[in-house]
């Protein structure tokens, strides 16, 4: 029994370990594209990453999964790559040019009420009072947090910023909507790093035809460093740490985590970017949170204990 316990326990502190790196994305990111083009940066982060799942492939024997995979799948892998992180990349990135990493982290958030509208409309998921319920605070807490200096369009809101960064949370939302069977019948890791060599080639490309490449050329060693770390945290040690996590807990347990990427992304940017607000962010991210939390509420979980 203690063994099962500790076993819980580390399972525990892995997933508060992903929470963690995907947190630190967003201040992170906010200083490296004071000196890297959002396009150029995105490129560099998703390479590693998929360098980082390739290897973790050919460590834990993955590849015989991938030779195992229908090509309808291997192309529907490389397709949801395409939202969930070429189009992702750009528009968070984009996004953390313009707005705070701490308006980011909680726009973006809304992820999860988007993948709730999503499932109802692409696979017919029944949207019922509380997940109206969860729309309503998600949405109000949004405004909140975009109109956190002032309600009134003068220079104070950058609605572009924020556009880039609800932009985001659909993309996601999309990639794990559309993706949903795809990755219930093969290895997810197989598949995100399928997605990843997408999403990276193709942002690769755009870094080199738009010409956002160049900014890459002149920036010091310590900016590299935090891209690579950035792409080795954020995916390539995130990923298979949610992935081994959701094999071994419910997925009620799980779901908490969803709350502490961006309680961590505040309070990081708080720290390392001495961010500060006005009281409305603070009720808007309340609220976020708490149309997070709605929406993921299991009506059922009751009744399974």
């Amino acid at each position: 029994m203690t063994g099962g316990r500790n076993r819980i326990g580390a399972e525990h502190l892995l997933m508060l370990g992903a929470a963690f790196f995907w947190a630190i994305g967003h201040p992170v990111g906010k200083i490296i594209v004071r000196e890297v083009h959002p396009f150029a940066l995105g490129s560099v982060t998703l390479m590693t990453g998929f360098f980082c799942l390739l290897l973790y492939c050919a460590v834990t024997r993955r590849f015989e999964g991938l030779r195992r995979m229908r090509m309808a799948d291997v192309v529907r892998s490389l397709s949801i790559g395409v939202a969930g992180f070429f189009c992702y990349q750009i528009l968070t990135f984009s996004a953390l040019k313009r707005i705070p990493a701490s308006m980011n982290a909680i726009l973006v958030a809304t992820n999860v009420i988007f993948i709730m509208i999503f499932a109802g409309l692409f696979l017919k998921e029944r949207i019922g009072i509380m997940k109206v319920l969860a729309i309503l605070l998600a949405g109000a807490g949004v405004v909140f947090v975009v109109f956190n200096a002032g309600f009134g369009l003068n220079g104070r809101v950058d609605l572009i910023g924020c556009s880039f960064s609800l932009a985001a949370a659909i993309m996601f939302s999309l990639y794990s909507v559309l993706g949903k069977g795809v990755l219930e019948k093969n290895d997810p890791v197989t598949v995100v790093t399928i997605a990843l060599l997408s999403g990276g080639v193709l942002l690769s490309l755009l870094a080199l035809i738009t010409g956002s490449a160049r900014t890459l050329i002149d920036v010091p060693g310590r900016t590299w460093l935090l891209m690579i770390l950035l792409g080795v945290g954020m995916i390539g040690i995130s990923y298979p740490l949610w992935f081994f996590c959701l094999k071994r807990l419910p997925a009620s347990q799980v779901s908490v985590y969803i709350y502490t990427t961006p309680v961590f992304a505040v309070l990081l940017s708080l720290l390392i970017l001495k961010e500060r607000f006005f009281w409305p962010f603070w009720l808007g991210a309340a609220l976020v949170l708490g149309g997070i939390f709605v929406a993921n509420r299991n009506p059922n979980r009751k009744k399974a204990t």
